[in-house]
């Protein structure tokens, strides 16, 4: 087993999670790759320790779909150690369990999601938060060429868990958003005044401002990562003030919905080339959209190292196969850095892999 130093979570138990009855995988060395076909669980285990760090899960629309059909409640529990702990013991930091519900057990209602730690329960953000994750999926290489939600969840993501101001102002922001759309649509039908949307506006201002404050904070710290291919990023944001919303009204109640703020941003990356600027979602290959994409997971470690006194765990989800022999290398090349997990369902990638790291354990599902 390598050094505790170098780990972060030791082992992971599922119970009626997905596909899962009854599974538990041990974590020996600093990086897990799991071998198995399509449709067998593989990212289920790659989802479960996602959902031990943040609580969430980032493929799942409902809490339902993660419950083994016909069961009533799933289990996901998950040892971990903590930087500050000693590091030569076999005793783990904390046991974080995660039980999820359709909402009835025994007949009873209850919590959809119950969290804790050490067998104590504890509120969601007393229990997660422990250690960080970057996730990479198939579905992430749209990221750049695909829809601006894409990439304002991108932002939101790594936000959202790195500060609860931000978190705070987004759930505010996505809820007053909702409410103003509503009212806006009163306004227009003649059933409610102007003056209704006061309040609302205020709201809308105030929360939209911190969300783009923390944005643009983040996308500036992309300049100083080390990148072989020179990758610049833009923020493009619908400017949000009291001002705008003045100006903006008219046509808001026209229309019936918010024409401006955070959930109309975007953010926009170049290829930088022979001294010219490439466009990457209307100008770039395929090849190049997929680098542009590998660029921005590196941020995002980059960040999270910099800027949090937490670990990193790295998740990469049977994405060598969508990625050419280069890239591919680039996204190895940090394995050195932090523990990961790597699926795949091509055995031979397992050669690539060793190239990049000794410290390998394969697990076969």
């Amino acid at each position: 087993m390598v050094p505790y130093s170098q780990m972060i979570i030791s082992g992971i138990a599922l119970q009626n999670f997905r596909l899962h009855k009854n599974y538990f995988l041990k974590f020996t060395q600093k990086t897990t790759v799991v071998i198995g076909a399509n449709a067998i669980g593989k990212t289920s285990i790659i989802e479960a320790v996602n959902l031990i760090a943040t609580g969430n899960s980032f493929r799942a629309g409902k809490i339902d779909e993660m419950i083994l059909f016909d069961e009533e409640l799933s289990r996901v529990k998950g040892v971990i150690f903590d930087k500050e702990a000693n590091l030569d013991s076999e005793i783990p930091t904390d046991e974080i369990e995660v039980i999820l519900t359709r909402g009835v057990v025994n007949g009873k209602r209850t919590q959809h999601r119950l969290f804790s730690v050490n067998g104590v329960r504890r509120r969601k953000k007393d229990a997660i938060g422990k250690f960080h994750t970057v996730v990479f999926r198939p579905e992430d290489m749209r990221l750049i060429e695909g829809s601006p939600s894409r990439r304002r969840n991108y932002l939101n993501n790594v936000l959202s868990l790195m500060y609860s101001q931000y978190a705070i102002a987004l759930k505010n922001y996505d809820q007053t958003l909702i409410r103003r759309n509503k009212l806006l649509q009163q306004v227009r039908e003649r059933k409610q005044s102007k003056s209704v949307l006061q309040y609302w506006n205020l709201s809308l201002v105030k929360n939209g401002m911190i969300l783009q404050k923390y944005r643009k904070e983040f996308l500036e710290t992309f300049s100083g990562v080390e990148f072989p291919v020179k990758f610049t990023v833009e923020y493009d944001p619908s400017i949000i003030s009291e001002d705008r919303i003045e100006q903006y009204l008219n046509n808001e109640i026209s229309a019936g919905h918010t024409l401006i703020g955070p959930h109309k941003d975007d953010l926009i990356v170049f290829l930088e080339k022979n001294n010219r600027k490439l466009r990457l979602d209307a100008y770039g290959s395929r090849g190049q959209q997929r680098l542009g994409v590998l660029w921005l997971k590196f941020c995002e470690l980059e960040y999270l190292k910099n800027q949090s006194e937490l670990n990193t765990l790295l998740l990469l989800d049977d994405i060598l196969s969508e990625l050419d022999d280069d890239s591919k290398a680039l996204a190895l090349s940090v394995l050195e850095n932090y523990q990961s997990v790597v699926t795949t369902t091509e055995p031979a990638v397992l050669e690539d892999i060793r190239q990049a790291t000794d410290n390998i354990e394969v697990i076969y599902l």
